[in-house]
């Protein structure tokens, strides 16, 4: 097991959610932990979309800025019933053979999703190619923003904003549905590799409240799945949509984090270390981490 702890740092702001260009931000990782020292966090988890290639970078600059990388990660899943649901991974270790073909899989699929989209898009006589979104996402795995970002440069649309809108969102003509995982497979995945998985912001920003009946009888199947946390910390949430999500990671046993949900400055509202993340959390993560290591190393070995 590679260590996956840096040394702890000194008290300050925590922000457990937020992407570099490694997946779909503005900032490298290196950039990232700068700015996020500057800001006064002192705890930062990267958490990039299926990817954690930018980890080691970040690692690097934040032990010359004094402040502790959770090696962390976010996985889009996609359900029948529930829609979206996007699984954080915390203390998480990259190298595990099981994560990383998950990996593998998925970077695939966003692959195939995008050239699916470009194609839809040119057969609406939209001047875009591929390699104009591959160019834009990088190494990064490829991604919705980056078609979006390769529209803007192209001139078609005015914006990012306006090509999710007008062309790349749900009801746009360029639009392919994600690949369908199944959440509780996810967390599984995420325990399989030490580390706690938390779901990502349950209450779709924007968004009306999930109806509290659904949430309340879905998380269940996570908690059993593997579930150790809940992001009832995140921004624009209302204090009464904090104390609801609270209340709900109390009842199901689960650690509440939260964090920016930081992609760079298209995103207005989203600060690094703008929303209050309980000071224990950290510790809690870090505790149930080691936890569910030790009691999967002392598993009995399944049958021959």
């Amino acid at each position: 097991m590679a260590d996956v702890v840096e040394s702890r740092p000194r008290p300050g702001r925590i922000d457990l959610h937020t992407h570099s260009t490694a997946s779909d931000g503005e900032l490298s990782p290196r950039e990232l932990v700068a700015t996020a020292a500057d800001a006064g966090v002192r705890t930062l988890a990267l958490t990039d979309h299926d990817t954690m290639a930018g980890v080691p970078e970040a690692q690097a600059e934040a032990r010359q800025r004094g402040i502790e990388i959770v090696p962390a990660v976010e996985i889009g899943c996609l359900t029948p019933d529930e829609g979206i649901v996007d699984i954080l991974g915390y203390f998480v270790d990259a190298d595990t053979p099981s994560l990383q073909a998950l990996f593998l899989r998925i970077r695939d699929s966003r692959e195939e999703r995008a050239r699916a989209m470009v194609e839809r898009l040119r057969a609406e006589r939209i001047a875009i190619t591929f390699e104009d979104v591959a160019t834009v996402a990088g190494s990064a795995p490829i991604g919705r923003p980056h078609v979006a970002q390769a529209l803007a440069d192209a001139g078609v649309v005015a914006d990012v904003g306006s090509a999710f809108t007008e062309l790349i969102g749900v009801d746009g003509p360029g639009y392919v549905s994600r690949l369908r995982l199944n959440p509780a497979d996810v967390c599984e995945a995420v325990r399989a590799a030490g580390g706690v998985p938390s779901m990502a912001h349950p209450v779709p920003p924007g968004a009306p409240r999930r109806d509290p009946k659904r949430l309340r009888h879905f998380l269940p199947r996570l908690v059993e799945a593997g579930l150790g946390g809940l992001e009832c910390h995140y921004p624009r949430y209302s204090t009464e949509t904090v104390r609801w999500l609270r209340t709900l990671a109390d009842h199901n046993g689960l650690i509440p984090t939260g964090g920016s949900d930081y992609h760079g400055a298209r995103l207005p509202g989203r600060t690094l270390g703008c929303v209050d993340v309980p000071a224990d959390t950290v510790e809690r993560l870090r505790e149930a981490a080691a936890a569910g290591r030790d009691a999967r190393a002392g598993a009995p070995a399944g049958p021959s």
